[in-house]
């Protein structure tokens, strides 16, 4: 095979001839430009090889064969010349010529309806008699992807709008190349799959063997077929569908990402809601991304890089949070990398808490900046859909589609009725329950949960959806009371094998010891990660029976049941909604799992009336929060887009901000949008965020005595400052451009809000001063995330405790902080040290939770410790690991913290686990912590190599409890992790190649 750089030397030696050629025959029509191509976003061309039924190419002793499928071969008889090629070349690129002429997008252009068109023109012999001379097959689709991937990094106008005049020629020259290069050698390796018209959606026949062989999905379901024969899917135009729980959505997505890797040649964003989720998903997508040449690229937790690395030959799925999304979208849009961006669960768009804002403001900058930007959004049912659909300029498809019926019942004491939508009475057939309890199990189980269970189990399972936590605990201790004891026979190995395997694992909760026995267990986050994960593998296997969980598993991992009971109309001390009651609804039945589905809330007596009122209610709106949710909503839209340069203006602002679901909605909810974009930027330069661009340059400090004024007319630039009164007023025009000030530009680089960036500049100032350096413990206070602070309880006995066990060198650094012996003693006895603030207090407290797992100790003994759950605790690598990303990216922006970035950057990645160095290599696979990295590394499984050359049975055999599935996901994702390492030492060779 020819080397890369042979080959581009062989590519470029081609264009050049036919290029000659076609100046020969007319030059001055080749290179017509239009003068206005700046105007509009160049994508790369969509190559959907489904299109190219016309010919195949068949390489046989050194001859290409060309064999029409449409025409009698004999009536073939004309010979190709390639001054025929050439003479047509030039008038299908005079057409391409008129699309831009006639302000169509470059995206529009077909490269296989342009090579059909050159082939319809004249005859086609069955041989080509050496019009051209012969090359690689495989070089040739490389360099198509190479240049492809060139035509993406042409700036849209919105990003460098200064390069246009040499935009338009260098476009026109790279699609005659491109023309030629496809009807000079087709593309063997795709063709022979798609050129039938029976292809699986534009795919290889083989991606829809693979989702028989891995996912056991034979066809698709009537409305799948539908959405994926839209117009709108067709055209690339933005598309909502939504649907009930378990329709299937996800699936429509993933083939929809796999056309934009395989027949465009391009990257996918998939965002999600969870972390566990995003888990699931890149286990789910690595066979088929082993099997069809692409990377799947996790972004949640302490994963990913910004940008994402930039590949010649193979395109990457980025799995990605809906935090981790904003992040990565900003980077791939300063790149104009950004392509394919599918959501799921869009309805949590109208969440509080901050990720509606946040997935708000990622949308709207992904509509302003490119047109061309294909946005795909899976949502439940929602009342306000049209709006939404207008929010990102989309198509709609709804429907009601279920696999399995599922019945709704509402259990009120003794009564049980049966829910019809269709009728005005709404509660029917009315029927009692009698599940013969003794006076004994009728007072512990008022609710007879016991039998609703014993109704299903253990032939089929159950969901019991609580109302917190600590309620999932006591209802699977009721259960493990109530439940017949002759339960504890059925796959009896398999729970002990399963108890095993959780011991093994660092500890076994008392409570699952008792629960698990009789096919139950509890579920939410206080469990660790890979607690929670030997439980929805053992549900899903049908040795667990019963699952009682918090309603957050109803958006979260897919784990669907035969009875879904909801133990209250609450969710913590809320009532539900309608919107949160058909997602718990939603897990009653699955396909393949039974004909039927049902649900069961249970209510008092009391509350009967609200719960009517509720099942009668409409779905709920997702209403805009970005004005509310200030920090993660209008100001990071403001702030981020003027580090991009997408806005930089009062007007492009008020332009960006035109795009937002907020400005749909301004007058339900009472806004005006551009009042608070001014009182945004106002706040802003007063604070020393930002400034006018041709500023001096010691703005960036507050400046209190700032008044900023909008006038309604423009005035000159001379006006711009003058003085009123001894203050300064700053007059804004529409034209006055803006740039963020050192401050808010590390704030946004590092993706954290001001309020947290100027607490951030304040600590890593004071410890500029007094930096400890003995151990680690003063660098773990400087990257404990402030957030948590909230999240973990401060207990004064175990704080004094912990702090008077600390060594004279960890003493130092506390009382550096400002907790001294005195100070520990106040707060032991509840009380705050008036020179301390509160926050330093408790922010310390964190960070010895976090010393603590930095030293290697278990997160249960932790958890023991500070009485708090493992969950959290294990959750805390988490947190700290990513902000310490944050922290580095801030130093990277402000020259004074040079010193902060070299130090942080030495043990930031040893924070995402905790462990010996010999472990941190298997430890970046999925599924694998720090229980399961030991076992592996004890049983010769040492590097990710052995493990990708392994066998599932290889696993099996040396470690104990450990599943075929499971062992599967492990060696596919070593496999995957290799190819990716490949992949990257290939980028990094021919970028050296390329600077020779």
């Amino acid at each position: 095979m020819l080397s890369n750089s042979k080959n581009n030397e062989s590519i470029s030696s081609m264009s050049d001839t036919i290029l000659k050629d076609i100046r020969d025959h007319d030059e001055n029509e080749i290179y017509t430009s239009s003068p206005n191509i700046h105007e509009r976003t160049l994508n790369s061309l969509t190559y959907d090889w489904s299109m190219c039924d016309i010919f195949e190419i068949n390489e046989s002793e050194g001859e290409t064969q060309c064999v029409n499928n449409k025409e009698n071969e004999t009536d073939l008889q004309t010979k190709v010349t390639k001054q025929n090629i050439v003479t047509h070349s030039q008038n299908v690129l005079n057409e391409t010529n008129s699309h831009w002429q006639d302000n169509k997008a470059f995206t529009q252009l077909d490269p296989c309806k342009l090579k059909d068109n050159i082939l319809d023109c004249f005859q086609v012999t069955q041989k080509y008699e050496n019009c051209f001379e012969k090359t690689i097959s495989t070089e040739i689709v490389e360099s198509m992807h190479m240049l492809t991937n060139e035509q993406q990094n042409i700036k849209s106008d919105k990003l460098i709008k200064r390069n246009s005049d040499s935009c338009s020629s260098t476009i026109q020259h790279k699609v005659c190349c491109l023309d030629n290069q496809i009807i000079k050698q087709g593309t063997s390796i795709h063709c022979k799959n798609l050129i039938n018209n029976d292809t699986f959606y534009g795919l290889p026949n083989k991606v829809k063997e693979l989702f028989l062989q891995i996912r056991g999905i034979n066809s698709l379901y009537q409305w799948q077929d539908e959405c994926l024969n839209l117009d709108a899917v067709k055209n690339r135009k933005n598309l909502i569908y939504a649907l009930p729980t378990s329709g299937g959505k996800t699936l429509v997505a993933e083939i929809l990402m796999l056309q934009e890797l395989i027949c465009n040649k391009r990257n996918a964003i998939f965002i999600l809601p969870f972390v566990a989720i995003v888990q699931e998903k890149v286990q789910a997508m690595t066979p088929f991304a082993l099997e069809l040449n692409f990377l799947v690229e996790e972004y949640a937790a302490s994963k990913g890089t910004y940008p994402p690395k930039k590949r010649r030959k193979k395109n990457s799925i980025y799995m990605c949070t809906i935090e981790k999304a904003l992040s990565l979208i900003n980077s791939l849009i300063e790149e104009n990398r950004l392509n394919e961006v599918v959501i799921d669960e869009l309805h949590l768009l109208g969440e509080s808490g901050g990720r509606g804002a946040t997935l708000e403001v990622l949308l709207t900058k992904i509509l302003y900046v490119n047109d061309n930007i294909h946005i795909v959004a899976m949502s439940a049912t929602i009342g306000n859909l049209d709006e939404i659909a207008t929010f990102l300029n989309a198509e709609l498809y709804t429907g009601n589609f279920r696999p399995v019926e599922i019945k709704e019942y509402v259990k009120c004491e003794e009564n049980i009725w049966l829910l019809d939508f269709t009728t005005e009475e709404l509660l029917t057939d009315v029927k009692k329950i009698n599940y013969q309890y003794s006076n004994d199990a009728a007072k512990i189980d008022p609710d007879r949960i016991g039998g609703l269970v014993m109704d299903v189990i253990p032939e089929n399972s159950c969901l019991i959806f609580c109302s917190s936590r600590k309620n999932c605990e006591n209802v699977a201790l009721l259960l493990s009371r109530i439940l017949f004891k002759s339960l504890e026979d059925y796959k009896k190995v398999e729970k002990e094998n399963l108890l095993n395997a959780l011991k093994s694992e660092e500890g076994l909760c008392s409570i699952l010891h008792k629960t698990i026995k009789v096919g139950v267990a509890y579920h939410h986050s206080g469990l660790t990660s890979e607690e929670r994960r030997l439980l929805e593998d053992a549900f899903k296997a049908g040795i667990l029976c019963v699952i009682c969980c918090t309603s957050t598993l109803a958006t979260g991992v897919n784990l669907p049941a035969r009875r879904v009971i909801l133990r209250s109309p609450y969710v913590g001390n809320q009532f539900l909604n309608l919107s949160r009651y058909k997602q718990m609804v939603g897990r009653a039945g699955r396909a393949g799992m039974g004909n039927i589905g049902e649900s069961i809330l249970i209510c008092k007596n009391n509350e009967l009336e609200k719960v009517t009122e509720l099942l009668r209610s409409k779905m709920d709106d997702s209403l805009s929060t970005i004005h509310v949710e200030k920090d993660r909503g209008i100001n990071n839209l403001i702030l981020s887009a003027i580090l991009l340069r997408i806005a930089t203006t009062r007007l492009e602002l008020h332009k960006i901000a035109k795009k937002t679901l907020l400005n749909i909605q301004q007058k339900r909810l009472n806004v005006n949008i551009k009042q608070i974009v001014d009182e945004t930027l106002s706040e802003f330069i007063k604070a020393s965020v930002m400034k006018i661009k041709k500023e001096e340059k010691n703005f960036d400090k507050f400046k209190p005595n700032i008044s900023v004024a909008f006038p309604s007319q423009d005035v000159s630039s001379n006006d711009t400052i003058k003085e009123i009164k001894g203050k300064r007023t700053l007059k804004l025009t529409n034209e006055t451009e803006l740039e963020l000030c050192s401050l808010g530009r590390a704030a946004m680089k590092a993706c954290i809000n001001m309020q947290c960036a100027y607490t951030l500049y304040k600590d890593l100032k004071k410890a500029q001063e007094h930096l400890i350096l003995i151990d680690y413990l003063h660098l773990l206070y400087l990257v404990t995330p402030y957030d948590l602070i909230s999240q973990i309880k401060l207990t004064g006995s175990i704080y004094y405790d912990v702090v008077t066990s600390l060594s004279e060198t960890q003493m130092k650094t506390a009382r550096l902080i400002g907790i001294n012996e005195a100070n520990i003693g106040k707060i032991r006895n509840g009380l705050l040290p008036k020179d301390v603030e509160p926050r330093v207090i408790h922010r310390f407290y964190v960070t010895l939770i976090l010393y603590d797992l930095w030293s290697q100790h278990a997160v249960y003994a932790i958890a023991e410790k500070y009485e708090i759950s493992r969950g959290i605790v294990q959750n805390l690598l988490t947190a700290v690991s990513s902000f310490a990303s944050s922290v580095i990216r801030f130093c990277q922006e402000l020259d004074e913290f040079w010193a902060f970035k070299d130090l942080l950057n030495m043990f930031s990645k040893r924070l995402s686990y905790c462990c010996p160095l010999e472990l941190e290599a298997l430890m970046d696979l999925p599924l694998v912590k720090i229980g399961r990295a030991r076992q592996l590394y004890n049983a010769g499984f040492r590097t990710v190599q052995i493990i990708a050359k392994a066998q599932p049975t290889d696993l099996q055999n040396k470690i104990p409890y450990l599943s075929k599935k499971t062992a599967t996901q492990i060696i596919a994702a070593a496999k995957l992790q290799i190819v990716e390492k490949l992949e990257d030492l290939k980028e990094e060779t021919q970028n050296i190649l390329d600077g020779i």
